[in-house]
């Protein structure tokens, strides 16, 4: 099959598994899965990014051999660190196709080179093929890798059928985190209690973490290593020193959250990385919102500023356009998020987005099912996965 009769075949697929998945988790699996019958490899990966920031927020991996649940870590400080290899995905988003073979994207000796030494290597790998997700709406809501054994390197038809499909991807991934799971607000209650707190050590790996933090993260999603987000968020944080490195994240069960970075004693690559994890408010998810449902930037405005509890004269005035303009940028946002009314719409967004059941499936009878209790190991309770 050609080039572009497999790309076309992917793209069909993937659209159909976009609406035929539940979450973002099972969305993953399945196009890895539907990528593997049709472009065979032996080691897949499709990550979750903050299309504001590239950061990784939750990963699948498949058939990686990781017994110390490293490899996602790895990844994050090769890609968010010092080296020369780091931003790979970065510049990767800044190319045509958004699809890049490991030969193609490094140069000189691919074996001096770390991505090798420390990810394809230790996994028995000889090529890779990297992928950045964008979609119609031009952001970019995911990357991937894709990995073989020696003697079986990626060709040009590969690299063609999976540049043929990543919009597809995207778009999937993005309509993955628009679904959302029954609630009933007035069941809303907090996820637990007491600070939630990770703390990332020199050598960039999880020194403790309250039960609060560990409960957050356990509900992303984010299979292959449940604490990745919180450091990638430190990783980057170390390397940029930037005042606050913040990433927005939705944990499975559809409640939005932020994570905050910070040095706890001193800077550089000896500190302390402190990382703070809160419940989303939503002034924080109006850029994220208006992405996800592919908002104009007037019509971004215009919710920033319902949100705050500004009427439709006050909005016209701050934004300097008439009261009837308002209204129709109102309209236009109400259809694009499904609601019929100004109170319909912060509701949506304030107690979905960032109060929902905290940890809670929907059963067969359509009623809650409890979570257990949360650990109280605030030190080691990570390490229990």
């Amino acid at each position: 099959m050609t080039a572009s009769r497999q790309a076309s075949a992917l793209r069909s697929e993937v659209r159909d598994i976009a609406l035929g998945t539940a979450d973002p988790a099972e969305f993953r699996h399945a196009v890895l899965d539907t990528i593997r019958r049709r472009i065979r490899y032996d080691i897949g990966c499709i990550a979750l990014v903050d299309p504001a920031s590239m950061l990784f927020t939750a990963v699948t991996m498949v058939d990686a051999d990781d017994p110390s649940g490293r490899a996602a870590e790895t990844v994050a400080h090769i890609e968010y660190g010092t080296s020369r290899f780091a931003n790979t995905y970065g510049r990767l988003a800044r190319t045509r196709t958004g699809v890049q073979t490991i030969r193609e994207a490094i140069d000189g000796d691919l074996r001096d080179s770390l991505p090798y030494s420390e990810i394809l290597e230790p996994q028995g790998m000889d090529d890779e093929v990297r992928l950045v997700f964008r979609g119609r709406d031009g952001r970019i809501w995911g990357g991937g890798a894709l990995m073989r054994g020696p003697g079986r390197r990626f060709d040009a038809d590969d690299v063609a059928a999976l540049a043929g499909c990543v919009g597809e991807i995207s778009d999937g991934l993005r309509l993955s985190l628009l679904r959302e799971s029954p609630r009933l607000a007035a069941d809303a209650s907090p996820g637990g209690s007491g600070p939630a707190v990770v703390v990332v050590g020199a050598d960039n790996e999880i020194e403790s973490a309250t039960p609060q933090a560990v409960e957050y993260l356990e509900r992303l999603g984010t299979e292959a290593s449940f604490m990745l987000p919180a450091v990638v968020v430190a990783v980057r944080f170390r390397y940029e020193g930037s005042a606050a490195r913040v990433v927005r994240v939705r944990t499975e069960d559809g409640q939005w959250l932020v994570l905050r970075a910070g040095s706890l004693d001193g800077r550089g690559e000896s500190a302390r990385i402190v990382v703070a994890i809160e419940p989303a408010q939503p002034g924080q998810l109006v850029a994220l919102t208006a992405a996800l449902h592919g908002l104009t930037e007037r019509e971004t405005d215009v919710l920033a500023r319902v949100l705050a509890g500004e009427t439709r004269t006050e909005i016209a005035r701050g934004l300097f356009i008439s009261p009837y303009t308002v209204q129709d940028h109102l309209k236009s946002i109400y259809a694009k998020t499904g609601v019929n009314s100004r109170q319909e719409l912060v509701a949506r967004l304030f107690f979905t987005h960032c109060l929902p059941r905290i940890g809670t499936e929907i059963g067969p009878d359509g009623w809650f099912v409890e979570k257990p209790a949360p650990t109280n190991d605030p030190v080691g309770a990570h390490r229990k996965r």
